[in-house]
C-alpha cells in the first residue's frame, strides 16, 4: 500500500514538473521583445540580442551616443570578418529610444480656423533604428515608421492616443501638431498580447515619433535605450562587445570579485540568455537583492515586462527544482525498497552461473552431499 502511495506521489509530481516546465518555456517565448536575435538569425550564425539603458543624470546622453556605439560594434564586426547568410543582407542591426515626455497634442479645425489642444497629456517617445522590430507591437490600421524614410514628420499612435486626440483608430493620414510642428499619422497599433507587457505599458497615451524630431518639437531627447542584435559565435560575444565600448576588459579578472559591470552607470542585459537556467538560478541567490537599483534608470515598458516575467521564471524554477528533488528522493526509496525486499540474491546468482559454466558444485550440493554421508554412516552404527 506505502509502495503504492509513494508511485502515485511521484507520478502526481512528474506530471506538474512537466506542466512546470511547459509554462516556462511559453513564458520565455512570450516576450516578443526579448527574441529578436530569433528573427533576426536566417543560417547558422549564432546571434544575441544586448540592450543598454542609459540614466536620466544632469547630462544625460543623447542620440550621438547611438552613432559611436554603433560605430564600435561596425569596427568590431568587419574586424572579426564575420558576413551575413545572404549576400546584401545586413549582419547586425540596432534600435534606439528616448525618454518619454507628456506633452499636450493639438488639432487644426477647418471648420474653426483655429489649432485646438484636444489632449493635454500624451507621452511622446522618439525612435530610432530598427525599433519596431525589435517592438513589434500590434498594427491596428495603418504602417510603422522606418529609419530609412526621408521625412521625419511621420508619426505612430497607439490606440489611446488616437482616440485621444481623433475619437478614433481608422486615422491613416490625418494630421495634428506637437509644440507647432505638424506630424502625420502612419499607423495605430496596440500593445503586445503579453500579459507582462500589457501590465507594464503607460497608462497615458503614446505617440511614437522619429528621434530627430523631438529637438525641433523642443520635447526632452536624453537617451533611455539603445537594443542591438549582433553576432555571438561563442557565448558572451555580443555582450562583451559592448562591454568593451563601455572601458569594460573582458580579458582581465574582476578585482576583489567585483563585477566591473555593476560600476557603470548604464546597465547592460544580455537580453538572449536572461531565461536561461543557469541565469534564473543566479536570480534566486539573488532574488532579494534583484530590485533594489542604485541608478536613477527609468526603465521602458518592455524591460518591466521582461523583468515581471523573470520574476515569474524564477518562481516557477525554484518549484521544478522542488519537484525534481522529491522525484529523485522518491525514485531512490522506492528502487532501495525493492531491492531490500527482494526475493533473490546476487550470491546465488554468483554460484548458478558459477555451476553453469564451472561444472562446479554449488554449495547447496555439498551440504546435501554431507547430509547422505552422515546418513550412511549412522545406519552402519
Amino acid at each position: 500500500m506505502k509502495y503504492k502511495k509513494k508511485l502515485t506521489g511521484t507520478a502526481i509530481a512528474s506530471a506538474v514538473l512537466i506542466a512546470v516546465s511547459f509554462a516556462m518555456s511559453g513564458l520565455s517565448r512570450s516576450l516578443e521583445s526579448q527574441n529578436m536575435a530569433e528573427r533576426w538569425q536566417a543560417g547558422s550564425l549564432k546571434y544575441a540580442q544586448v540592450s543598454v539603458f542609459y540614466p536620466q543624470s544632469s547630462t544625460p546622453y543623447k542620440e550621438t551616443e547611438t552613432e559611436n556605439i554603433g560605430k564600435f560594434i561596425d569596427d568590431r564586426i568587419k574586424a572579426e570578418s564575420f558576413k551575413p547568410e545572404n549576400e546584401g543582407a545586413e549582419i547586425w542591426t540596432d534600435a534606439w529610444s528616448s525618454v518619454m515626455t507628456p506633452s499636450a497634442v493639438s488639432v487644426y479645425n477647418p471648420e474653426s480656423g483655429r489649432t485646438d489642444e484636444c489632449a493635454s497629456k500624451i507621452n511622446i517617445a522618439g525612435i530610432g533604428g530598427d525599433f519596431f522590430s525589435f517592438h513589434p507591437l500590434n498594427l491596428v490600421s495603418g504602417n510603422y515608421i522606418y529609419e530609412t524614410e526621408l521625412r521625419n514628420d511621420r508619426a505612430v499612435l497607439d490606440e489611446k492616443s488616437a482616440w485621444a486626440i481623433f475619437s478614433s483608430t481608422d486615422v491613416t493620414g490625418m494630421t495634428f501638431r506637437i509644440n507647432g510642428k505638424e506630424f502625420e499619422v502612419a499607423g495605430v497599433v496596440r500593445s503586445e498580447e503579453d500579459k507582462s507587457s500589457q501590465k507594464s505599458y503607460p497608462e497615458e497615451p503614446v505617440i511614437y515619433i522619429h528621434y530627430e524630431a523631438l529637438e525641433e518639437t523642443g520635447l526632452d531627447d536624453a537617451l533611455l535605450c539603445y537594443e542591438s542584435v549582433i553576432p555571438d559565435p561563442v557565448d558572451n560575444f555580443a555582450a562583451n562587445v559592448i562591454k568593451e565600448y563601455f572601458g569594460i576588459s573582458t580579458m582581465t579578472e574582476p578585482v576583489d570579485g567585483k563585477d566591473p559591470v555593476k560600476s557603470l552607470p548604464v546597465v547592460i542585459t544580455e537580453n538572449s540568455s536572461r531565461y536561461s537556467l543557469l541565469s534564473l538560478f543566479k536570480g534566486l541567490k539573488n532574488f532579494d537583492s534583484q530590485f533594489i537599483s542604485d541608478r536613477s534608470i527609468a526603465y521602458p515598458y518592455w524591460e518591466n515586462a521582461a523583468r515581471i516575467t523573470g520574476v515569474q521564471m524564477e518562481i516557477l524554477f525554484f518549484i521544478g527544482l522542488i519537484l525534481s528533488a522529491y522525484i529523485l528522493v522518491m525514485v531512490a526509496v522506492m528502487v532501495s525498497g525493492l531491492y531490500l525486499n527482494r526475493k533473490w540474491h546476487l550470491k546465488d546468482h554468483i554460484e548458478n552461473l558459477m555451476y553453469k559454466y564451472t561444472y562446479k558444485k554449488k554449495s547447496s550440493d555439498y551440504i546435501s552431499v554431507d547430509e547422505n554421508e552422515s546418513d550412511t554412516e549412522s545406519r552402519f552404527d
